[in-house]
């Protein structure tokens, strides 16, 4: 299959599985308010009458936020323990989700949400694991690319003449580390793939999905790089599309949150198109 053809087919698909998408935006969408809401209770309680607030509402300024954690400082406190909580249940939950999606792309003929709750029940525990290894080799990167390089930004700091070397090593670095951790992330979806087709181990299926990446490493690159293309453009739309709602009544707010979750949820929709294009071109039926 040729792979616009794929794209193409994949993404009709992912909109006739409207049903676990929707499913995945009110989890998200609980989650994020049940989260947001206790950090505005927070924020109220503490600093809710704070004028340095309103400052930021102009833009960034470096001296207001200093300022502001200064005499604010152990109101922020509390939040940044909550992220103990927070970031493992975010990875329970994103497990969880992937499951389920990841399943229902390897049966992409069944239009119900069936096969999201079956995978997202069946697979919750291999593919925790999985997330782990791969959580583990995506910071084992970060050391690998990072440490060197402000090793050598601390070295050179304030031996050379001009900044633009340090910029460049940076830019570079960064390339590297985003390309290191997009290979992560599709040796993932197809470990997690090769694990609801063959039902493997763990790392009989990581090793699996090196093999199918390795042979399919260019229209699997071609793949990811399209549908992040497309979350990039989906993103830009919005922030342009954004101040031309003035937010300063009911009706235009209201307006603005619902054109909001329409992206959030055609991001969505993105997502899946990019699992089904996967499984399309690993595992033809």
């Amino acid at each position: 299959m040729k792979l616009q053809e794929n794209i193409k087919i994949s993404i009709k698909t992912a909109f006739q599985q409207w049903r676990p998408a929707a499913i995945v935006y009110l989890i998200q969408l609980g989650l994020a308010l049940t989260i947001g809401m206790q950090v505005y209770e927070v924020l109220k309680a503490s600093i809710g009458n704070s004028l340095e607030i309103n400052k930021l509402l102009h833009g960034y300024d470096h001296t207001v936020i200093t300022d502001f954690l200064k005499v604010h400082g152990a109101s922020i406190t509390p939040l940044l323990g909550q992220l103990r909580w927070i970031l493992p249940i975010w990875l329970v939950f994103s497990v969880f989700l992937h499951a389920g999606l990841l399943n229902s792309a390897v049966h992409p003929t069944e239009k119900s949400a069936r096969p999201f709750w079956q995978g997202a029940t069946a697979y919750f525990f291999p593919f925790l694991g999985m997330a782990i290894l791969y959580l583990l080799l995506a910071l084992l990167w970060s050391t690998v690319v990072w440490l060197p390089v402000f090793t050598y930004l601390g070295a050179s700091f304030e031996s050379l003449s001009s900044e633009k070397p340090l910029i460049w090593v940076f830019l570079l670095a960064m390339l590297i580390w985003a390309l290191g951790l997009a290979f992560i992330f599709i040796w993932s979806l197809l470990s997690r793939l090769q694990r609801i087709h063959q039902s493997s181990t763990i790392f009989i299926s990581v090793k699996k999905g090196w093999q199918l990446f390795y042979r399919h490493k260019w229209p699997s690159w071609c793949l990811f790089a399209f549908f992040l293309l497309l979350q990039g453009m989906l993103m830009l739309t919005y922030h342009l599309l954004e101040p031309l709602i003035p937010a300063n009544a009911a009706g235009p707010i209201i307006l603005l949150f619902l054109i909001q979750q329409a992206f959030v949820f055609m991001r969505i929709i993105l997502r899946i198109s990019l699992y089904h294009s996967l499984n399309s071109l690993c595992h033809k039926n």
